[in-house]
């Protein structure tokens, strides 16, 4: 007499296998899900934080001529300062990233000894009224005004 084997078995194997198979698939696409949802969060932060620290940096500093441009060969830089101090805070692109160096106003700026804010393709500023700055950046434009200077 031949022993005939049950197919029931094989069933149950390759049920097991698909349930497997569906549950690597949902964790690898969860985890691509939850990377991109993490690096968004980052750079969303990172964007905030940029456009934040301009206007804080200048409301910290909040006196009479304390925040002006300078231009100096084709740089744009936001100097925070009192209009008495030989020294000011100096914010400006250099290389695709927003800087910071601290220095005498009237010394060059100094890129190789700046601390890196962040990065930035575009650094604009304007100052369309006395006191009021309008800074544009990749992450967004950051308008503030100087109270010493009669800004609301």
């Amino acid at each position: 007499m031949k022993r005939r084997s049950s197919p029931v078995p094989f069933f149950t194997l390759g049920i097991a296998g698909l349930f497997l198979l569906g549950f690597f698939v949902l964790i690898v696409f969860g985890a691509g899900i939850y990377r991109e949802a993490v690096e968004s969060e980052n750079r969303n932060n990172g964007e905030r934080a940029l456009l934040s620290y301009l206007s804080t940096c200048a409301r910290t500093n909040d006196a009479a001529g304390a925040v002006r441009v300078l231009k100096e060969d084709g740089t744009t830089a936001l100097v925070v300062a009192d209009e008495t101090a030989e020294y000011a805070v100096r914010i400006y692109r250099h290389e695709g990233k927003l800087v910071e160096d601290y220095g005498k106003i009237s010394a060059p700026l100094d890129p190789k000894n700046a601390s890196v804010i962040g990065e930035t393709e575009t650094f604009e500023i304007e100052e369309k009224t006395p006191g009021a700055f309008w800074v544009h950046t990749d992450a967004g434009t950051v308008i503030f005004r100087v109270r010493s200077e009669g800004g609301i």
